[in-house]
């Protein structure tokens, strides 16, 4: 890993330990971190967030048996849902944010789900003490911007057994706006449709691709919403505002930027190919 990548892998590890303190202080319930799929002006934020979730879930096609890694997994709240909605035999979640990683664990004892979920902290790019070919299904919810796309492909590819997928809810540039990549490590991650696939498809098959913008873009401009409705009168500490406010910033961005289609927001399904 370059030293500018591992700067930014910190700095993100940084971000997200700063968001978990400020949702536990807050004493938010469900601590989801998405931008929903809205399907009804009736749905709460945290509903619209929940079915984004399920939306993943359905398309991943997880089995009684299957072996799950979610990567990204915010503080978990994805994870204690699927526990709750669908059958299946372990699933281990990988996060940079060491915050977000020790709420979770304790969760999962208090909530007597620890020999179902457990919770590591580390990078989607290394999958840490996860062997060749053991896992069936891989999640990745609205945190793919954030990796290294050719070695978290590479890897997700490795760790996988035959037929094994990748399901993620992923946000990337419009072909148009491609040049911006060249503005810094974070644009270059998030990258183009085009260029994602082109990485992904050296290792897998892509079996579906379907855009879900109209469906997701209320709920980014409920985020925007939402922070600048709580983050200035909610305790938090100065730190906390600035990454908060930071998030709705960006996500104003991704709001306008689905609206005039420089942004896309796909639901995305790989499947690990045979091998030769």
């Amino acid at each position: 890993m370059s030293p500018a990548a591992s700067s930014l892998s910190h700095e993100i590890g940084r971000q997200y330990d700063l968001f978990q303190t400020s949702l536990e202080s807050v004493g938010k319930e469900r601590k989801f971190l998405n931008y929903g799929y809205t399907v009804s002006r009736a749905q709460t934020y945290e509903e619209r967030q929940e079915r984004l979730c399920l939306e993943v879930f359905e398309a991943a096609e997880i089995g009684p048996r299957d072996v799950v890694v979610d990567v990204g997994f915010g503080s978990g709240e994805q994870d204690f849902l699927l526990a709750r909605t669908r059958e299946f035999g372990s699933l281990i979640g990988f996060n940079i944010s060491e915050k977000q990683c020790r709420y979770a664990s304790q969760r999962a004892v208090a909530e007597n789900v620890a020999h179902r979920l457990s919770f590591r902290h580390g990078e989607a790019e290394v999958l840490d003490g996860v062997s060749s070919g053991s896992v069936d299904r891989i999640l990745a919810i609205e945190c793919a911007f954030y990796f290294d796309r050719p070695r978290f492909y590479e890897r997700a590819a490795e760790v996988l057994k035959p037929g094994g997928r990748v399901v993620l809810a992923d946000i990337s540039m419009s072909d148009r706006v491609g040049f911006l990549d060249r503005w810094g490590e974070g644009y270059a991650r998030m990258g183009t449709r085009s260029s994602n696939r082109s990485e992904w498809e050296e290792h897998f098959r892509t079996r579906s691709v379907r855009s879900i913008n109209a469906w997701t873009r209320p709920g980014a401009q409920m985020t925007v919403f939402e922070i600048l409705r709580t983050a200035p009168f909610s305790g938090l500490s100065r730190a906390e505002r600035r990454e908060w406010f930071e998030m709705a910033f960006y996500s104003q961005l991704i709001a306008l930027g689905l609206l005039l289609d420089l942004v896309h927001y796909d639901l995305i399904v790989l499947e690990k190919k045979a091998v030769a």
